[in-house]
């Protein structure tokens, strides 16, 4: 049985000029893998909506030890993807609800949800619309797994799995 082989694991804070160095990563490590390339570029779209999934959900508390992290394993024939990240307690329900309904969905419901996401017109720069959630949904075929860990009377970690079967080329 082959042993799991981590490709990125980060924990820190999520910058602009950090991302790009993270994604590189991502890319570099995948060309090792003998995989058909559509996956590798599911797998890499997924890790650019759970950073900006980060970088739209954070909070930021001083004097706290919990940073941003994402962790991009292969494991036999899957890629795993976990990402997680402080937030206000406020937005757990918003979160869970928008999960909720993402997971109750089949392949042609998360397109038809998509497509009316993107043709509201009125979408909260706060919340946004949702797309990111989607879209991890339609690219990994797979329900999306998550957690919400309380902290403190304020914060909660948001932790998100995803799960990216793949074929050899």
């Amino acid at each position: 049985m082959l042993k799991n082989q981590t490709i990125l694991n980060y924990r820190g804070p999520i910058e602009f000029k950090i991302i790009e160095v993270l994604l590189q990563n991502v890319k570099n490590g995948l060309e090792e893998y003998d995989i058909k390339k559509v996956f590798k570029k599911r797998v890499y779209n997924i890790i650019v909506e759970c950073i900006e999934n980060i970088l739209k959900h954070k909070t930021t508390e001083k004097g706290t030890k919990i940073h941003p992290y994402i962790v991009l394993e292969k494991r036999s024939t899957r890629f795993f993807i976990t990402a997680g990240n402080l937030i206000l307690n406020e937005e757990v329900d918003f979160l869970k609800q928008k999960l909720n309904d993402v997971s109750r969905l089949d392949k042609d419901g998360l397109l038809k949800m998509y497509e009316n996401q993107i043709n509201k017109e009125d979408i909260s720069m706060q919340n946004g619309a949702g797309l990111g959630i989607i879209t991890i949904a339609l690219k990994s075929n797979n329900k999306i797994r998550y957690s919400f860990t309380p902290v403190d009377e304020r914060l909660s970690v948001f932790e998100l799995q995803v799960t990216v079967p793949f074929e050899h080329s």
